[in-house]
């Protein structure tokens, strides 16, 4: 039980009693859960996976967006010493059946909306043997209800005991190339993580913390057990909405805000002083993606509450470094390491460089991934010599603050989802008249980045930028098809033929 990810939420209520630890809201609805009912429901939950086979190092699939759900189900998984995959509900049905085949999932928990996605994405895999699907007020098209079983199952469940080393979460993270990974997370990891993370920027029992953040994403599942170890209120909404974001956190008094950069740049543009106050905020957070120093002062300027920002990716559960409260906090700095972490800045043949000299970012620690799911050659590639390689770079100065220049892997980060290129690129080589097309990332005032394609047609093919975005659409969500695609007579390459992305990137630049 001591190292079971679960334990924060049932050791809070040793620690501070019972009180309103959850609140879910959306425009016309507010739920409220205790932390003890929030326990009690998660154990009718791991009861009723049992009776369905579900047993320990099983891998459950949560494909929900935020809401009440989503605790109750990894609180039931870990507990039960299954390993939660949480998906994103926006995925393509062929991008979700990708990671339900990889990942051998053989329980998917999913809401009705969702349901026909699903089934097509599930089509086939014999592996999968449960479905349960959430629909508060209604019945359920397929599966069990979830809302049955909580008035179903019994409400007591004892914790398994787990090794620090068990897989708890694999989540599955986009690279360079189509194919995403599944990044194994153990109990260890997640522990080791949230407990240093929480000295660097401490919550207070007297917080109330909104979570406008997906609890698909490695950052808002962190933030969550920060609050359960620290006995904070959490406020959860679906999704971020400026205006709703302002009315909670004047209506609730909420201290601690926590959010992506483009997150904060809405806030400011949309924040009325006759209407909204930010007089209870204690302090700011930003992760998730890059924080410009620009919007960090301005935050700051605006409202007069401190900013903090850090630095982490999946494969480090997330947190690497962040900047400290008490000290000085440096633009565009994303702070040192936290305990128990080690940074090196590597050059491209892993030796150490000096302060101050710019190189690959790379992490030693308890936090560091088990590796990459079924792939031995992606993980010894990626943790050298004992130390992760980040494929971001930057460097540390003279008191071992990290600031990061750039990303040595061509991975887009726009307003805190990662979006791989080669993805859109192969979306793009499906349409008859590219010939040859290259997508990278380029800076974007709101999202921080946003997705450009360059494309190169075929001799005698015409496709105007309109067709080629129509094409995207039809195969992958939103979020991921470009902005804008660039024609080009031929793409910038090196000798050995290799499309020099950074070209690309800097010729926006000069725009």
């Amino acid at each position: 039980m001591e190292n079971n990810y679960a334990r924060y939420g049932m050791e809070g209520i040793k620690k501070y009693g019972e009180y309103v630890s959850f609140i879910y809201e959306e425009e016309k609805l507010r739920v409220e859960f205790t932390n003890l009912q929030i326990q009690k429901k998660a154990n009718a939950l791991a009861n009723a996976l049992k009776s369905q086979g579900v047993r320990p190092e099983d891998v459950v699939a949560v494909v929900l967006p935020n809401g009440p759900a989503v605790p109750l189900a990894f609180t039931a998984i870990f507990k039960m010493g299954a390993v939660f995959l949480p998906v994103i509900f926006a995925l393509t049905a062929p991008e979700i059946r990708y990671i339900l085949q990889d990942s051998g999932a053989n329980t998917v928990i999913t809401e009705e909306s969702l349901v026909p996605k699903v089934e097509e994405a599930r089509r086939g895999l014999g592996g999968i043997r449960n479905l349960i699907v959430t629909n508060p007020g209604g019945p359920v098209s397929r599966g069990l209800s979830l809302e049955e079983i909580l008035g179903k199952y019994p409400e007591e469940f004892p914790m398994l005991p787990v090794r620090e080393d068990d897989l708890a979460v694999l989540m599955y993270t986009s690279g360079t190339t189509g194919s995403p990974k599944g990044v194994m997370l153990s109990h260890g990891n997640l522990s080791s993580n949230v407990e240093a993370g929480a000295i660097a920027i401490p919550t207070l029992p007297t917080d109330t913390m909104l979570i406008p953040l997906p609890l698909n994403h490695i950052f808002g599942l962190l933030m969550v057990n920060e609050c359960n170890l620290s006995g904070a209120r959490m406020i959860l909404h679906k999704w971020f909405d400026p205006q709703l974001a302002l009315r909670s956190i004047t209506r609730n008094r909420v201290s601690e805000f926590v959010g992506v950069p483009t997150m904060y740049i809405r806030l400011m543009d949309t924040f009325d002083p006759a209407v909204h106050s930010m007089e209870s905020i204690r302090q700011f957070l930003s992760g998730g993606a890059p924080l410009s120093a620009e919007t960090q002062l301005a935050v700051e300027a605006k409202w007069g509450k401190p900013f903090y920002q850090g630095y982490g990716l999946t494969e480090c559960s997330p947190t690497v470094s962040r900047q400290r409260v008490g000290r000085p906090r440096k633009p565009g700095c994303v702070g040192p390491a936290i305990d128990g972490v080690e940074i090196r800045i590597l050059d491209e043949e892993d030796r150490e460089l000096p302060r101050g000299e710019a190189g690959e970012v790379c992490v030693r620690g308890p936090n560091v991934m088990k590796g990459y799911f079924n792939k031995e050659e992606e993980t010894r590639e990626a943790m050298r010599n004992g130390w992760l390689h980040t494929g971001d770079v930057g460097y540390l100065d003279p008191e071992g603050e990290l600031f990061i220049t750039d990303r040595k892997k061509d991975l887009i980060i726009r307003g805190g989802e990662n979006i791989s290129p080669g993805a859109v690129e192969d979306i793009l080589f499906k349409h008859p008249a590219v010939l040859e097309t290259a997508v990278v990332g380029i800076p974007d005032p709101v999202y921080g980045e946003e997705v450009k394609a360059f494309v190169v047609l075929k001799q005698g093919f015409q496709a105007s930028e309109k067709e080629l975005l129509e094409h995207c659409l039809k195969h992958i969500p939103r979020f991921k098809v470009p902005k804008s695609v660039g024609f080009l007579k031929e793409l910038p390459k090196n000798s050995v033929g290799k499309i020099l992305k950074r070209t690309l990137r800097d010729m926006e630049k000069k725009k």
